[in-house]
């Protein structure tokens, strides 16, 4: 999605078509006086209305400077990995997932409205809201029609789809991840989630993958309590802050 335009930031293509203005983001997980002042500079001269920056929250210098220079603190990302086989790795269990398909898109794309609503980009007002649904009933009909390896639906009955999970899987086929997750609101903790992970884990083991991980917001604790059962442990850290022009 980005194309590299400088040392210090890259324009974002694809975010910059679908909000319709230039976003980009730094390069750097940490902040100087000067790569700060520069990242600003950069920004104003390609006309950039909204700067990411994704922060190692463990540098206090970064903290006090995005404050200063005036980016906007928006989500806590928390990165979880599994390793199979590792003592703290559930037993993967037989799933009554099924893979999506392209008569689901419509369910999965209502759901896809809903379910994300602590992410930053709900979180900063400045996306309009039907702007930030339409981000994520856009991401799962393009994971359905190829994007991601494999897109798995739940359904009960008649229902239809209750919620989906999305795969994607290195090149070396060693490494998988898990991309979007979401579940209709009035079926949230009724096991749905559960029975995503389990059919996720089990194509993921299909396949060969060794390791596999999942990012989420620190403000989800429900979907961190999910992985977390399964077996999944806290990898990584960081802060997203936006920048706006």
């Amino acid at each position: 999605m980005a194309a590299d335009t400088s040392a210090e930031c890259s324009l974002l293509e694809w975010d910059s078509s679908f909000f319709g203005f230039p976003i980009a983001q730094a390069a750097s997980q940490t902040l100087s006086e000067g790569s700060g002042r520069a990242m600003l500079e950069w920004s104003q001269a390609n006309s950039v209305r909204c700067l990411y920056l994704l922060a190692d929250p463990n540098s206090t210098q970064t903290a006090g400077l995005a404050h200063r220079l005036d980016f906007k603190f928006v989500d806590v990302r928390v990165q979880l990995s599994l390793e199979i086989g590792a003592p703290n790795a559930s037993k993967v269990q037989e799933s009554r997932a099924r893979t999506a398909r392209e008569p689901d898109i419509p369910a999965l794309q209502a759901i896809a409205r809903g379910a994300h609503q602590d992410s930053r980009f709900f979180f900063d007002t400045n996306f309009p809201r039907a702007r930030a649904e339409d981000l994520f009933a856009t991401w799962i009909a393009k994971d359905c029609a190829g994007r991601a390896d494999k897109v798995l639906t739940v359904e009960r009955g008649s229902s239809g789809p209750l919620g989906y999970i999305t795969c994607n899987l290195s090149k070396d086929s060693n490494t998988g991840r898990i991309g979007l997750v979401g579940v209709a609101s009035e079926f949230r903790g009724k096991g749905v989630g559960k029975t995503l992970i389990c059919g996720a884990l089990q194509w993921f083991c299909s396949v060969g993958a060794q390791k596999i991980a999942v990012v989420t917001q620190m403000r989800n604790v429900a979907a961190q309590r999910l992985y977390q059962r399964a077996g999944f442990r806290t990898e990584s850290v960081r802060v997203w802050y936006h920048r706006w022009f």
